[in-house]
C-alpha cells in the first residue's frame, strides 16, 4: 500500500492499484474527517446495511486523484496489462 493525498482536500490514505479496475483504499479516521464527502457515505453515520466487507462508496475526487497518479507513474499498478477487449459476434 502506498500512501496518497487527495488532490481536492488533501486526505492521506493507503493505496494499492491492482490494476487499472481494481484499487484498494484504505481510509483512516482522519482521513474520513478531512474528506468533503458528506459524513454519511462512509465512517461513523455510514449505511451499516451491507454485509461485512462489501465496497463502500467512496470519495470521487479521492478516484480522480488515484487514477491521475497511477497514468503519471505516481503509484504503482500491479497488473498493468489492459483489459482485452469483449469479442463481438
Amino acid at each position: 500500500m502506498q500512501p496518497l493525498r487527495c488532490s481536492d482536500c488533501m486526505a492521506q490514505v493507503r493505496v494499492k492499484k491492482n490494476s487499472w479496475e481494481h484499487t484498494e483504499i484504505q481510509w483512516d479516521q482522519q482521513s474520513r474527517q478531512q474528506c468533503h464527502r458528506p459524513r454519511g457515505d462512509f465512517g461513523a453515520g455510514a449505511d451499516t446495511s451491507r454485509r461485512p466487507g462489501a465496497p463502500r462508496p467512496t470519495c470521487p475526487s479521492m478516484v480522480a486523484t488515484i487514477t491521475r497518479a497511477a497514468a503519471e507513474g505516481l503509484i504503482d499498478v500491479v497488473d498493468d496489462a489492459p483489459v482485452p477487449a469483449p469479442i463481438v459476434q
